[in-house]
C-alpha cells in the first residue's frame, strides 16, 4: 500500500481536534510515522509546489473557515517517543509538553516542571520558544534536529547557533522540526512533584479552566502585560457572547464550540484596534491564524 493511501486523510476536520473547537478543514493531511515516510512524501513530484503546514496538538493554531488547501503534516510514531541517553534526552516533536513533564518526574529529571501546564507539543514549543513561570524551552534545549525540504535531508543545529527570543524559536523556512535534544539534570522526585502541583495550582487560579481556550491570545509587549493593556482598553461587551474574553484573565478568550474561525479572527482584530486606540501599541498575536 502506498504512503498516499495508508497515511492520507482528506478533509481533516481541524475543529474536531482544536482546543478552540473551531477551524476549517485541511484538504490533505499526511500522518508521518518515521523519517522514511517524510522523505517519501517530499519525493513526490507535485509536493514541492504546494504550501505545507505542520500541526501538533492544535492548542495554538487556528485555521480559517475556508480551510487549508496545501499539505498538512502530523508527526506520529517515532516522533512521539522520549529516549534518555548519557548526556541528553532525545524528545520527538509530537511528544506533548505535559507528557514530557510527567516522564521527567518519573525518571527523577528536574527542570521540566513548567511544561506540566502547557497544552502544546514539543515541536510547537521549540517553534515558538514557549514558556511560563520565567522559564522558556531554550533554557533546556541543546539542539534541534530538523528536516530540510529543499535538500530532502535531516540536519542538526545547536542552540548556540540559534537565535531564540521571546515567543520566537526555531522558525527556519521550509523545515520541519523532528526532535529536540534536551539537558538532563537529576532531581529529587518529591520536590519535582511538589513544583508541578504548585504550577498547576497557580494555573487553576489565574486561567480559565474546562472551556474552549487556546492559552494567551497576545504576546506581552516589552515591559508590559498584554492583559492589562486589554483590560484598560475594552468595555463589558467583550466579556459577553459566543466569543468572549475571560473574566479570570483578559488575555484569554472562551468561545462556544463550532464558532466560525473567521469570527474569532475578527474578535481578535477588534481587541487589537481598541488597544491601539487607547495605548498606541499594536499587540502581536501569540495564536497562529492560518489562511
Amino acid at each position: 500500500m502506498s504512503l498516499e493511501n495508508k497515511n492520507l486523510v482528506t478533509n481533516y476536520p481541524s475543529a474536531k481536534y482544536s482546543w478552540l473547537k473551531s477551524g476549517g478543514k485541511i484538504s490533505q493531511l499526511y500522518k508521518i510515522h518515521n523519517q522514511i515516510d517524510l522523505r517519501n512524501l517530499f519525493l513526490k513530484n507535485d509536493i514541492n509546489n504546494k504550501s505545507f503546514l505542520v500541526i501538533g496538538n492544535l492548542s495554538n493554531t487556528l485555521i480559517k473557515d475556508d480551510g487549508f488547501k496545501g499539505i498538512g503534516i502530523k508527526l506520529q510514531g517515532d516522533f512521539t517517543k522520549v529516549q534518555i541517553n548519557t548526556d541528553h534526552m532525545l524528545v520527538g516533536a509530537a511528544v506533548l509538553d505535559n507528557y514530557l513533564s510527567k516522564f521527567c518526574y518519573q525518571n527523577g529529571i528536574s527542570g521540566y516542571e513548567f511544561l506540566y501546564t502547557i497544552p502544546g507539543s514539543i515541536g510547537g514549543n521549540i517553534f515558538m520558544n514557549a514558556g511560563c513561570y520565567n522559564q522558556e524551552i531554550k533554557d533546556k534545549l541543546l539542539s534541534v534536529i530538523f528536516y530540510d525540504i529543499n535538500d530532502n535531508k535531516i540536519h542538526e543545529k545547536y542552540i548556540t547557533d540559534l537565535h531564540f527570543d521571546y515567543r520566537k524559536g526555531f522558525q527556519k523556512k521550509n523545515t520541519i522540526i523532528l526532535f529536540g535534544k534536551f539537558k538532563i539534570s537529576k532531581g529529587e522526585k518529591t520536590y519535582i512533584k511538589k513544583l508541578m502541583q504548585d504550577y498547576e495550582s497557580i494555573r487553576n487560579k489565574t486561567q480559565p479552566q474546562k472551556v474552549n481556550c487556546c492559552g494567551s491570545i497576545f504576546k506581552n509587549p516589552k515591559n508590559q502585560s498584554a492583559w492589562q493593556l486589554i483590560k484598560s482598553s475594552i468595555d463589558e461587551s467583550f466579556y459577553k457572547g459566543p466569543i468572549k474574553l475571560s473574566k479570570i484573565h483578559s488575555n484569554f478568550f472562551e468561545n462556544d464550540p463550532n464558532i466560525s474561525a473567521n469570527s474569532i479572527d475578527l474578535f481578535i482584530s477588534k481587541i487589537q484596534k481598541r488597544v491601539k486606540e487607547k495605548h498606541n501599541i499594536i499587540l502581536e498575536r501569540e495564536l497562529r491564524i492560518i489562511d
